[in-house]
């Protein structure tokens, strides 16, 4: 099984290109907690990498809210729109 990531990072997280969005904390409080986050992060739709579904890139996390799934949090439905718009963005370069 192969498993398609998105890059992320917590530098510069206001300053969106084409092909990114950010989940942060102050301005999506519910989402920013469902996904598991940390650190405000913005993720960019450009830089992207199929991994094999092997604990060395997908360990269970310590005390996973989740039981024994690698599943660190979700994307809420608030974001889809924003998620897709980076997408598309990306994809159309």
């Amino acid at each position: 099984m192969i498993a398609s990531v998105v890059y992320g990072t917590s530098k510069r997280v206001t300053h969106l290109k084409a092909g990114e969005f950010a989940i942060l904390r102050a301005v999506h409080p519910v989402a920013f907690d469902l996904a598991g986050l940390a650190f405000d992060t913005k993720f960019d739709f450009k830089v992207t990498l199929d991994l094999p579904w092997l604990d060395r890139y997908f360990r269970i996390p310590p005390r996973s809210k989740y039981g024994q799934c690698p599943k660190l949090g979700s994307l809420h439905v608030s974001l889809l729109r924003a998620a897709k718009a980076a997408h598309d963005a990306a994809m159309s370069r």
